[in-house]
């Protein structure tokens, strides 16, 4: 029988379409019910004397308790006790129960709920409906064919096209749906060259290295950096989607160059050549399906377009979002089973870390500031400490939630001239986090095959923690500096 590449991707493609859930199996697996539960009640007691010994004596009991949420969800996010999703969902629950019956709130219940519609949650449901439209399209087997087309059999070009792809795709969907679209449509190919080859050790590693690094030029392509934008726009710094991926392209090109050619001299330069003939087959497209890649591509590219020209036509990122949610449902691309389908934890968890850091910013914020009026900081000593922090936290827990404590620590400690450059720098380095399996969402979704061990991923980790450190902060001092990019915002 004649080997069927696309039929084939299609099959891996609905074992892995919940790629959230990989990120949840991954971390699970790593203990057992009996430690986490064990594990979950020391995070609690830990919490409660944390709060206890730490909180002053003026504190009122809507302080005392966002001090205790606080210190519980760092604890939970960094053990993964819990699902981080589920830390989200905690952390709303407890402080709208709180805030309403307690002395001292000043945010309501209602307020803390609203984080559910946020405009940073539209702009990631925006980016799930077009990544969805995508898939269901076959849009995303087009690229891969393509990439085949325009790169050949070469094995180092090849690899450098899955990465462009990879990139190229994260700048305008979640770098989570990019990781597990382009690991389906390569997935044939690793099946015929094996596991244990070089090139299917190549490719895997550079799924989650282009997405992750790529991530940092995109507002929409992870969670932190629409985190950093939103307390920033609350300090009266409003960064627009061009601005974002004009700080955000050289870091990203610099790391995903070099990574590519680590890869090349790790891996494929040992890669004699391949055999893909067989994704020269056509794809089998009837006309309402072409019809439907035309919608897709035409929404796609009106919403992209609205993003990098928002500020101009005085559009919000959120209102261009709102593009592919009407219309791609309107044309019957997407259905009410693929809504049900949709990663929703994630956006839970991006909505507890809002409101959490809304707690933070209104009842702890006030009280630490005043004792840190009139103090200096040395602003470059200060973008190497929060970058260093949220490299090592982003390592170990989620990087949404490292963005979400770091960026309000930042906002609390730091003046208001020195919060921006330190929150870019905050906002890039969430993205250089690649050392573990459950490190980012990408690196779990590859991790989910069996067919990477956790030393894989040191290659990554390695040029997201040295390498891209460095060359963020040298990047963002230049900007500062050297142009007039800060003033601009």
């Amino acid at each position: 029988m004649e080997f069927d590449y696309f039929d084939k991707i299609r099959k891996i493609r609905t074992g892995i379409r919940f790629y959230s859930e990989l990120l949840i199996e991954a971390s699970w697996n790593m203990w057992n019910i009996k430690t986490r539960v064990g594990i979950f009640f020391f995070s609690l007691v830990a919490a409660l004397l944390g709060t206890y010994f730490l909180a002053p004596d003026v504190f009122s009991e809507a302080q005392k308790y966002t001090m205790f949420i606080l210190i519980f969800s760092i604890l939970l996010w960094a053990t993964e006790a819990i699902p981080p999703f589920a830390v989200g969902i905690m952390i709303i629950g407890f402080l709208v129960y709180t805030m309403g019956n307690i002395q001292g709130a000043t945010i309501s219940p209602q307020e803390i709920s609203d984080t559910w519609s946020d405009s940073v949650i539209w702009i990631f449901l925006g980016g799930f409906f077009l990544s969805e439209g995508m898939r269901k399209t076959n849009l995303d087997l087009s690229l891969f064919k393509k990439t085949i087309s325009i790169f050949g059999s070469n094995p180092n070009m090849l690899v450098l096209g899955i990465i462009i792809v990879t990139s190229v795709l994260s700048l305008i969907i979640s770098n989570t749906a990019t990781a597990a679209m382009v690991l389906a449509s390569v997935m044939p190919l690793i099946d015929r060259e094996g596991k244990d080859s070089n090139m299917s050790k190549a490719i895997l590693v550079s799924i989650p290295a282009a997405a992750t690094f790529a991530g940092m030029m995109s507002m929409v392509s992870t969670p932190p950096n629409l985190i950093v934008v939103n307390v920033l726009k609350s300090k009266g710094f409003d960064v627009t989607f061009s601005q974002w991926l004009l700080l955000g392209f050289l870091p990203a090109v610099v790391l995903l160059g070099t990574f590519w050619y680590a890869v090349v001299r790790k891996y494929t330069s040992k890669v004699k050549g391949l055999d893909v003939s067989f994704a020269n087959k056509a794809l089998e497209m009837t006309n309402s399906m072409r019809l439907q890649r035309l919608a897709v591509i035409i929404i796609l590219g009106v919403t992209v377009l609205m993003w990098m020209l928002g500020s101009r036509l005085h559009i919000p990122t959120a209102g261009a979002a709102m593009v592919p949610i009407m219309f791609l449902p309107m044309l019957g691309i997407i259905t009410a089973e693929d809504v049900r389908r949709l990663p929703w934890d994630t956006l839970m968890l991006v909505a507890g870390g809002l409101s959490l850091g809304m707690a933070i910013k209104e009842l702890l914020a006030p009280y630490y500031s005043q004792f840190l009026a009139g103090m200096e900081f040395n602003m470059i000593v200060m973008m190497i400490i929060f970058a260093v922090v949220t490299v090592l936290f982003s390592n170990i827990m989620s990087s949404t939630a490292t963005a979400t404590i770091v960026i309000n620590i930042a906002a609390i400690v730091l003046p208001t001239d020195q919060l921006l450059p330190v929150g870019l720098v905050v906002g890039l380095c969430s993205s250089c986090g690649l050392f573990l399996p459950v490190s980012t969402p990408p690196n779990a979704i590859v991790f989910g095959t069996g067919m990477l061990k956790q030393k894989d991923f040191v290659l990554g980790g390695l040029f997201g923690a040295i390498l891209g450190t460095t060359i963020i902060i040298l990047w963002v001092l230049f900007l500062q500096y050297f142009t007039g990019f800060f003033e601009a915002i």
